[in-house]
């Protein structure tokens, strides 16, 4: 999107979905232009931000961070974060966004919930950029390039290939910038994946209608209270907040790809008034519908 005093030239867009079309991941290229003024958002997905070349500063919640080449930013889905690009210089940012699902394995026992826990689960000592100093960096440094370059080629099995060094990159954080439970997977979060999977599909089949707490408990067969808890462990976020992200999401798809008016989008994304439609559509990307479009 281009706006007055800024220019993010997106220069490759690559993304993986599952077998019903739905997001799992999506690797973006972005030439930021100067100056930059990044708008502050957050999204439901978790990201990964890796500098390719240049230098900036990246505004995270009340946290300013001097950016440079080589650095490594992670973000959970409840942080607002933008990038800022002063003259004369420039920025290349690639950027990793995934939905947790798609780390989750259900076929065998490769998967252990403390690789996720850096986004969920943070100390006083945590800082969203990995230690400069840290010898991990460079190599989670050469794993993106490594995950740029299978979707580049594309090559048979390139989506297994992303998701292989995707692991890598949180075993090495697991193992060099944080101290988090040995005992996150067991018998128990096995069942846990199912449901929550189950769980994801329904929302995203019916993002337009009422998704109250009490209903996808009902749907889960748990009463509400654990049913919250349940989410937010594997989601990181509330139920409200992941179903406003969403439909947010849902509601960039029809502004971008269809003619639909606004009001006509509000009511298919399942938002029961016009106020809170502008309210969630802002409090996610920072723009107004009218404005994005």
């Amino acid at each position: 999107m281009n706006i007055s005093g800024m220019e993010d030239m997106m220069e490759e867009s690559f993304e993986i979905l599952d077998s019903n079309g739905r997001f799992l991941l999506n690797m973006e290229n972005h030439n930021l232009g100067t100056p930059y003024l990044g708008s502050a958002h957050c999204h439901h997905q978790l990201e990964i931000s890796y500098i390719k070349d240049g230098k900036g500063k990246y505004h995270i919640d009340d946290k300013i961070y001097d950016v440079k080449q080589g650095d490594v930013f992670l973000f959970n889905n409840i942080e607002s974060h933008k990038l800022v690009v002063d003259p004369p210089d420039r920025l290349i940012n690639l950027v990793i966004h995934f939905e947790p699902r798609f780390i989750w394995s259900q076929n065998d026992n490769s998967f252990d919930l403390r690789y996720l826990q850096v986004f969920y689960s943070r100390n006083e000592s945590f800082t969203n950029r990995l230690d400069r100093n840290n010898p991990a960096t460079a190599k989670i440094s050469e794993l993106f390039t490594e995950i740029e370059e299978e979707f580049r080629n594309m090559q048979q099995g390139y989506e297994l290939m992303v998701k292989v060094r995707l692991l890598n990159i949180f075993v090495l954080i697991s193992r060099c910038y944080t101290k988090a439970p040995k005992d996150l997977y067991n018998s128990h979060m096995r069942h846990g994946l199912a449901d929550i999977n189950k769980i994801l599909d329904y929302i995203d089949s019916n993002i337009g209608e009422e998704l109250g707490l009490e209903h996808l408990a009902n749907v889960a067969h748990m009463n509400s209270s654990y049913f919250s808890t349940f989410f937010k462990k594997y989601n990181g976020i509330k139920p409200s907040e992941y179903i406003r992200s969403k439909r947010v999401e849902r509601a960039i798809e029809y502004l971008k790809f269809s003619e639909k008016n606004i009001t006509e989008i509000a009511v298919l994304c399942g938002f029961n008034n016009m106020t809170s439609f502008y309210n969630a559509f802002k409090k996610v990307t920072s723009f107004t519908p009218s404005d994005y479009r």
